[in-house]
């Protein structure tokens, strides 16, 4: 069969205008088999691809769920494993004031001891006589001391531990400040890649539409083919946006997840963020004055480093203590057996109370160093604050700019889209009706899908900001405090 079609396109090799003799030695084309061959490639050019025809259709869902933001970033510091070892130390720093308190109180020992011994003794008072004997001794008692002044270093040491509870505790908020913060920021970054899941919905809604009314023009024959198609390719490049966005907000989910302590990083559905509510009338932002005075004295990682400079004083004042002497009130009640000796068993009992002082007059200038090394951290530490005053003011005032801008941006894109919109639709009618070309309609919704975007970044952008801003300030910890810690002993006096 091939070498038939072969013989219909290019002929059997042979021109009949000749003798047979010379037919033979010609290999030429007839122009019917140039005709037959551009019928057949026609035919070819003409079959459709099946590429577009195979797509499965895409389900364009909008991942919502139930998940707030203060609720989330209220199960992030619940379950956080970061949050529980910060709380873990406040625990130690417990111990460690315990530990100290324990120095006012009395010392109370019991000892017992059994020996056996072979005593051979010349008194003084017979030279000629010696004395040999072997004995069973026994001895046991309670001893008590009890330290009443040490140049109140003890008092001081209760305080500077008391202190280190408080840094552990403002060093605690500052780790649940940092972590609602990162929990606002991939809430935010949920919302907007499903904002732009529902944009890409939309886009993809409207051009099929369009794309539905276009086949039956052209089934009319009223419009070209070439225009049918253009609206399913925007259809697919809406799929794209789609699947680009659901790509985003899987990675984003991921990420919240592993913040909010999820076992094997995995959101359920009823965990995936709620719809972002349109703000209509975006809230002015706070006094940078009032934020800045209300960070200076409530951050916590500034606070933490207030407090441990008021634990370095302390110990310095109880290493001062040092110079004084040491006033003991000891006692204690003795009793003692010798058995198997020579000539009767003994027994002893006694007891006694007094007071002891001991007094360090010199160590070699131990405590002085000691002291100069606090001074030396205590000027380190004025540095630090310093320069955490500094960046906290600087943060403060980086992050309202970004705020202000957000919301003028926002209130602006609002509007913008508002005349977009409406541009689009009577764009839409204009071309529905034959006024308008495909090409300005095209460019309507292009712009009105970017502008949808913009308004959703922006909006999504300006809350972020607002959410930055608290933690700057340290406001974000108002909605999630961290329960107080008591003291058996008021105040941090020194």
């Amino acid at each position: 069969m091939s070498s038939w079609i072969l013989k219909i396109m290019f002929g059997d090799g042979m021109d009949r205008s000749l003798p047979p003799t010379q037919g033979r030695a010609l290999h030429r084309p007839t122009t019917l088999s140039f005709l037959l061959c551009g019928i057949l490639f026609c035919l070819l050019v003409a079959v459709p691809a099946p590429a577009a025809d195979n797509l499965q259709p895409l389900e364009m869902t909008i991942p919502y769920g139930q998940l707030t933001r203060p609720r989330a970033q209220q199960l992030a510091l619940d379950a956080s494993p970061g949050v529980a070892q910060m709380l873990a130390r406040i625990d130690a720093a417990r111990a460690v004031v315990e530990q100290a308190r324990s120095t006012m109180l009395p010392v109370v020992s019991a000892y017992a001891s059994q020996r056996w011994q072979d005593v051979s003794m010349q008194p003084d008072w017979a030279p000629l006589m010696r004395y040999e004997d072997s004995l069973k001794s026994f001895s046991s008692g309670i001893q008590v001391n009890w330290l009443l002044f040490d140049g109140f270093s003890r008092r001081a040491s209760i305080l500077a531990s008391e202190a280190g509870v408080k840094a552990a505790m403002e060093l605690t908020n500052e780790a649940r400040r940092l972590l609602a913060e990162a929990v606002a920021s991939a809430y935010y970054q949920a919302q907007l890649a499903a904002e732009g899941m529902l944009i890409a919905r939309q886009n993809r809604l409207f051009n099929a539409q369009l794309e539905s009314d276009a086949e039956i023009r052209w089934q009319a024959g009223v419009i070209a083919e070439a225009e049918k198609l253009n609206f399913s390719v925007k259809a697919l490049q809406a799929e794209n946006d789609y699947l680009e966005a659901q790509q985003n907000f899987s990675i984003v989910c991921t990420v919240l997840a592993e913040l909010l302590a999820r076992p094997e990083a995995e959101l359920s559905a009823d965990l995936y963020p709620v719809a972002s509510p349109p703000e209509q009338d975006p809230t002015a932002l706070p006094a940078t004055a009032d934020e800045a005075n209300y960070a200076l004295q409530h951050r916590p990682d500034l606070q933490a480093m207030e407090t441990k400079h008021i634990a370095l004083l302390l110990q310095k004042q109880a290493l001062k203590g040092g110079y004084f002497p040491k006033i003991f009130l000891s006692g204690a009640y003795e009793y003692d057996r010798l058995d198997d000796l020579a000539i009767t068993d003994q027994q002893e009992r006694s007891s006694y109370l007094g007071f002891n002082l001991t007094w360090d007059l010199y160590k070699g200038g131990e405590r002085s160093a000691k002291i100069r090394e606090i001074d030396a951290q205590l000027q380190q530490l004025d540095k630090e604050m310093e320069q955490k005053r500094l960046a906290i003011q600087s943060t403060l005032k980086q992050a309202r700019i970004r705020a202000e801008a957000a919301r003028a941006i926002y209130l602006r894109q609002s509007h913008t889209l508002k005349l977009v919109q409406r541009i689009r639709d009577q764009i839409e009618k204009a071309y529905r009706a034959g006024a308008a070309t495909l090409t300005r309609l095209n460019e309507a919704q292009t712009d009105l899908v970017k502008v949808s975007g913009a308004v959703a970044a922006s909006r999504i952008s300006y809350l972020q900001q607002l959410e930055s801003l608290r933690a700057a300030s340290g406001r974000i910890l108002e909605d999630i405090p961290l329960p107080p810690i008591s003291m058996k002993e008021p105040g941090f006096a020194f």
